[in-house]
């Protein structure tokens, strides 16, 4: 029998917790770690400007074929300057390597975000915000990343609950673990994530800013945005945020501590 998406709505939990203070002194045993799962060649210029397409979270078919599991005449021209050198770097094969059995995925946004959802399992939930769509340029360049997936939960911040500096804000379990913002601009529905661990307190932009120099030098997503004067708001608050809470790891769109773009 063939299955069906089962799409609704995210349950938002009532959160006691009102101000980042009062957050971050309640820290957790969450924990993060990000994977490399591929490469991305593109000038300084397309980076800082985000003239480039970008992905991240590839699976393994990657390796076998210039663009991967999207479809379409055009998808290797569109995808010629992304790079998998290896299986090992597919995200599935990733994860059985760290013996984790996934229990849901959140997502920043779709896009090439969750190209790597079709090698992950069917039936748990995959979470993103409302508004959110696959990009379709039928017959040119598509996906249908979650063809098989019957739990798709659309997360609305309508029902969220407004926070100092980020505003609207979700706390994703209710225990103040981790919290998703609404970031919009770079696609409606983007979300950013705050990681409230008791190692490290850790901000996930997502494509709010893909890079470090990026945010250094105060430079928001670009024109593959589909808001670009929203997505610089959103880019603000982030910035305003980090400025209050230093001590927060923040994660780029594509880069972190572990894994560096390389400018040449």
């Amino acid at each position: 029998m063939k299955k069906v998406n089962n799409i609704s709505n995210y349950m938002v939990k009532k959160s006691e917790l009102k101000d980042w203070d009062s957050v971050f002194i309640n820290p957790t045993s969450i924990e993060i770690e990000t994977l490399r799962t591929g490469t991305i060649i593109s000038k300084m210029s397309g980076l800082l400007n985000l003239k480039s397409a970008n992905a991240t979270g590839f699976d393994s078919s990657f390796t076998n074929e210039i663009g991967g599991n999207f479809k379409g005449i055009l998808k290797k021209i569109y995808f010629r300057n992304y790079i998998q050198e290896k299986n090992s770097e597919g995200i599935e094969f990733q994860l059985k390597c760290r013996f984790i059995n996934l229990n849901g995925v959140f997502l920043t946004h779709i896009h090439e975000h969750a190209s790597g959802s079709p090698s992950l399992p069917n039936e748990i939930p995959y979470v993103y915000g409302n508004g959110e769509r696959e990009e379709n340029f039928f017959p040119f360049v598509y996906s249908n990343f979650f063809k098989n997936k019957v739990d798709l939960q659309k997360l609305d911040f309508l029902k969220g609950q407004d926070m100092p500096i980020l505003g609207k804000c979700v706390d994703v379990f209710g225990d103040g673990s981790f919290w998703a913002i609404s970031t919009p601009g770079h696609t409606k529905g983007h979300i950013s994530y705050i990681v409230n661990g008791k190692e490290t307190k850790s901000l996930i932009t997502g494509d709010v800013c893909i890079s470090k120099k990026g945010f250094e030098l105060g430079v928001e997503t670009g024109k593959f945005s589909l808001n670009i004067e929203q997505g610089r708001e959103s880019f603000l608050k982030i910035k305003e945020f980090i400025k209050y809470y230093p001590c927060t790891k923040i994660i780029f769109g594509h880069e972190t501590d572990e894994f560096k773009i390389e400018y040449s």
